[in-house]
């Protein structure tokens, strides 16, 4: 094979590493703006970054779990948790103790996102939407409301199912 070929090739491929590590820097950030990231986040000498309300981590600081689901439901489960979209990336499992959340992003792992056990009791209340043009629910959880968990039509349907909530499900 011609070397200039093969030097094509290999700058090529760099090409495509560094557009793919820009645009994945770029969502990121979007995502942390759309979430209402504060000024305390860009402090100098901050160790952690205090969790955002409505936000993964901010449900993580209560309700953080040992570890992903062991049997999900539903592995690659599309939702939000506030703005954020978490899309075909969270292994979802509705045990009798509560609904399990976890990051699963192929390459990436859990995306340092801690896996969530958010007790059923903690949902407050449930109100019908949308998401991606389907049906949906909006989950409230916490008292005071620590975020919300925006589940597909289908994942409710289960969750009614088996009769998981104490709230009404109107």
């Amino acid at each position: 094979m011609d070397p200039a070929l093969v030097f094509i090739a290999v700058e090529m491929a760099f090409l495509v590493v560094v557009v793919a590590a820009v645009v994945f820097v770029l969502r990121r950030l979007r995502a942390r703006v759309a979430a209402g990231a504060t000024p305390a986040l860009l402090q100098a000498g901050a160790d952690e970054a205090p969790p955002v309300a409505g936000s993964w981590s901010a449900l993580a600081a209560r309700w953080a779990a040992a570890g992903p689901p062991r049997t999900p439901d539903v592995a690659r489960a599309s939702l939000m948790i506030g703005p954020v979209a978490w899309k075909n990336c969270v292994a979802v499992g509705l045990g009798p103790e509560g609904l399990h959340l976890a990051v699963r992003i192929p390459v990436f792992g859990s995306f340092g996102r801690k896996p969530l056990l958010i007790p059923w009791s903690e949902i407050v209340s449930t109100a019908p939407t949308t998401l991606w043009w389907r049906d949906a629910r909006l989950l409230v959880v916490g008292r005071p409301t620590v975020a919300t968990v925006t589940l597909p039509g289908d994942l409710w349907a289960e969750i009614v199912r088996r009769d998981r909530l104490a709230v009404p499900t109107a």
